[in-house]
Order: structure tokens, then sequence, then C-alpha cells
């Protein structure tokens, strides 16, 4: 198990590496579908089967397909390439390390496991105990479909949204040129 969860975090961290460093939009998209299909296989070692498959079959399969036809719409080969030592990159690098400690220390602080199973930190509202007696897609989706439909229903919206507007710069710009 710990072999499977270092190979899945370095494919994870490659994948997210290569989002943020790739010049060309279509390896930035592809270094993210690595990345989501790392993190599903995490997903998969926490005993969260429904989590994974949802990670593989909606953001892996479904949006990434969606993000790969916009690029391809949009003619990748025309964006402007980023020179490497601008002021932006230094403070984007500057950010991801205060964030990659600030998750650092929060991953060492926050929940631990004693010898004998039981939790200590933050659990919030679904204790482990909790999750077991109702089911874990039962607690998710009553999660999601109460407390957090608004936010899941705007997250479809702007996908769409998004995918309209890619439609319609494609056929903009062909007319135009």
């Amino acid at each position: 198990m710990t072999v499977i969860f270092g190979i899945a975090a370095v494919l994870a961290f490659g994948g997210a590496l290569g989002v943020v460093l790739s010049q060309r939009t279509l390896y930035s998209a592809l270094s993210l579908v690595l990345n989501m299909v790392s993190l599903a296989v995490l997903f998969l070692l926490l005993d969260a089967q429904f989590v994974a498959a949802v990670q593989i079959i909606v953001y892996a399969g479904a949006v990434m397909v969606l993000f790969v036809f916009i690029i391809a719409l949009l003619s990748p080969g025309a964006e402007e390439r980023v020179r490497p030592l601008e002021l932006r990159m230094l403070f984007g690098g500057v950010l991801a390390a205060v964030f990659t400690v600030v998750i650092g220390r929060l991953a060492l602080n926050g929940i631990t496991v004693t010898n004998n199973g039981h939790f200590h930190g933050a659990l919030g509202p679904f204790s482990p105990s909790l999750v077991d007696a109702h089911g874990q897609v039962q607690t998710l989706g009553e999660q999601l479909f109460t407390t957090y439909l608004l936010p899941f229903e705007v997250t479809s919206l702007l996908l769409l949204v998004a995918a309209v507007g890619a439609v319609y710069l494609s056929k903009h710009r062909r007319v135009s040129s």
C-alpha cells in the first residue's frame, strides 16, 4: 500500500507541476488528467470508492474532454508564450511555496490517528462512525443535494457557459478571419 501511495503521490505532484509549468495548453490539460487519475488512486487507498469513481468518470472523463475540445476550438498554437523569468512567475512560485507550507502544517498538526484507531483533531460534523452508520454514498449524496445544492448547480452552469463561450469565440474568429 505504501508503494502504491508513493507512486500515486509522485504522479499527482508531477501532473500538478505539468499543469502549471507547461507552456502548451493541451499538455497542461493532459497533465491535469494525470493528476486527477492519480488523485482517484489516492481516494481508493482511503476507502473512498465512490469519490474515486466520480473523480475518474466526471472530472478525468467528461470535464477534461470538454476542456480539450475547448482548447482545440480556440487553436492552441495562437496563445502568447510566457517568458520564464517574469514577475508573475516569481510571485506564483512564492505563493505556491507558502501554500505548500500551510497545507503541510495542517497535515502534520491536523487530524491524527492513535495506535488504537481513534481520531484526534478537527473531524467536523462527520465522524468515521457516523459515515459507517449511514454509508459513504448516502452521506455524500445527502450533503450534496441538500446543503451544497446551490454550489453544485452553479458549477454545472459555469461549465455550460464556458463551453458556449468557447464555441461562440471559435465561430466568431472563423467569420472575421
